[in-house]
């Protein structure tokens, strides 16, 4: 996988790991994320990308539930350049599939982490 080390920012509803050129999520088990938890994470994303391409990765390893609404706002950052969401089961797949018709970027749905990485490194690549 990945032999750098991230830097680890837990928030009250999820824990992020940041490393140069991504940023993988875990949101809490439960959580029913909307607008301020958007409003958080971009803090984050401003304050660690300010200007350097970045992909954001969703490792959905637990349950819980988005505004897919919240994807409509998430353009608002221009370095962002891809949203990676890992979903575990048939069900967190298919509501990622869902959620993909409301973000207007590259937003691709992956059930290996692996896989999510390998994208993200060629995105970046191909972005430079």
């Amino acid at each position: 996988m990945n032999s750098e080390k991230p830097k680890v920012i837990t928030l009250d509803f999820a824990v992020l790991e940041l490393y140069k050129n991504y940023i993988v999520s875990t949101i809490n088990e439960g959580v029913s994320f909307d607008m301020p938890h958007l409003e958080e994470i971009t803090e984050v994303f401003i304050r660690n990308y300010p200007t350097i391409p970045f992909i954001s990765i969703a490792n959905r390893i637990n349950d819980y539930t988005i505004n897919p609404t919240c994807l409509l706002h998430s353009s608002i950052l221009p370095n962002l350049i891809g949203i990676g969401v890992v979903s575990y089961s048939k069900s967190a797949l298919e509501t990622a599939k869902f959620e993909k018709k409301f973000y207007k970027g590259t937003l691709e749905v992956f059930d290996s982490f692996e896989d999510c990485i390998k994208w993200a490194k060629n995105l970046i690549s191909a972005n430079k």
